[in-house]
């Protein structure tokens, strides 16, 4: 089976390797790279250059104790054990399964009408990041963004005019890119997004209703 055909920029790669990635940022590269093995690889190698650019700068002395206070307090630190987290049933990648609590077939959606759903999983700063569900057919609605836009596709896919998108596919948008996302036939089309600003919808109904579901 091939991997995704839509991935991160080098910029957004080298954030997230470095940990300079923001929380929502991390989660939704995570979320990438845990359906694309290319991406995987090429992040590992830019953490075994960090690395190695890491060691090449000069030592810097310690004050005088220092050794001393840090083995002490070590004596009064019990050991952390992680607990076993279950296997997923349905594929959903374990970094986001810590935010819904359990694997996608278990959410419990809020309707926005009788063919989109959504669930906030939370709001850090300016950047909100949601869970989206659309049935085969279901639009979106045409609109532009106040900020950044990012959608990796869960379950399904969907087609807008920057192309066709799958499980694991990252879409980019911005500013006054112009788009309107349409679900493919047969499952529903489930996608994690992460959105900078508000969306700026084209129909008047849409923009009456975007900011009582938060969007």
């Amino acid at each position: 089976m091939s991997g995704p055909a839509h991935h991160p920029s080098e910029e957004l790669l080298l954030a997230y390797a470095s940990g300079a990635a923001d929380e929502a940022t991390g989660l939704i590269m995570a979320v990438h790279l845990a359906y694309c093995a290319a991406c995987r690889m090429q992040s590992r190698e830019l953490e075994a250059l960090g690395g190695c650019l890491l060691q090449e700068l000069p030592p810097v002395p310690l004050s005088g104790g220092a050794l001393d206070a840090a083995l002490l307090k070590l004596d009064g630190i019990k050991p952390f054990e992680r607990a076993a987290r279950p296997v997923s049933r349905d594929g959903t990648p374990a970094v986001l399964r810590r935010y819904i609590g359990g694997d996608l077939s278990e959410v419990r959606w809020r309707q926005v009408g009788p063919h989109l759903a959504y669930v906030p999983l939370f709001r850090r700063g300016v950047a909100t990041a949601r869970l989206l569900r659309g049935v085969a057919g279901a639009e979106t609605g045409a609109h532009r963004h106040a900020g950044l836009e990012y959608t990796i596709v869960l379950k399904g896919g969907f087609s807008d005019e920057t192309g066709s998108y799958a499980p694991g596919d990252l879409q980019v948008m911005e500013g006054d890119m112009r788009h309107n996302p349409v679900a493919d036939a047969g499952e529903d089309c489930i996608n994690l997004a992460v959105t900078t600003g508000r969306l700026r919808f084209e129909s008047l109904l849409q923009r009456i209703a975007a900011p009582l579901f938060g969007f």
